[in-house]
């Protein structure tokens, strides 16, 4: 199977003015929608789940957020990249007391649990560097974005 790149270029978002989690997932999800990639149940559904089950992560001077929900809202796998103009304040994923204020978003949409998995492990490992994170938070283009997005395959 030819290995590719989950993010797709209308997919990207930069410096966008929103001002809460929901706002992220409602633009994300709009572009994912059309791109066919999620149901319209998509925003809901991870808005949902980011309350019981969040998604942010404290990453070398970048705080970012993976929001996902279950297979039953997608219709096939991609991932978002979300940036936005000012830092938006997210939970941190196994300790929701601790808030952290992220400026970058991944939404995912996966139809496999396992594959779900496989793909944040790759995240995590992939933006554990700081000139990745540098690179995303400061593009100007989703080309930028796509030169290192291209290092998480699926």
């Amino acid at each position: 199977m030819e290995e590719k790149n989950l993010v797709e270029k209308n997919c990207i978002l930069l410096d966008q003015d929103v001002h809460s989690f929901k706002e992220v997932i409602q633009l994300i999800g709009a572009e994912f929608e059309k791109a066919e990639i999620v149901k319209p149940s998509y925003v809901e559904a991870v808005v949902a789940r980011e309350k019981v089950f969040p998604t942010g992560l404290a990453a070398d001077g970048h705080n970012i957020a993976i929001p996902h929900t279950d297979p039953e809202h997608v219709l096939r796998p991609g991932m978002g990249v979300v940036v936005t103009k000012e830092p938006i304040e997210v939970s941190m994923m196994g300790s929701p007391d601790i808030k952290l204020q992220s400026k970058i978003f991944f939404p995912l949409a996966m139809e496999h649990p396992k594959k779900q998995l496989d793909l944040l492990r790759q995240l995590m490992n992939v933006f554990k560097t700081k000139e990745d994170l540098d690179t995303i938070s400061s593009a100007t283009t989703p080309e930028e974005v796509l030169a290192v997005t291209s290092k998480i395959k699926f």
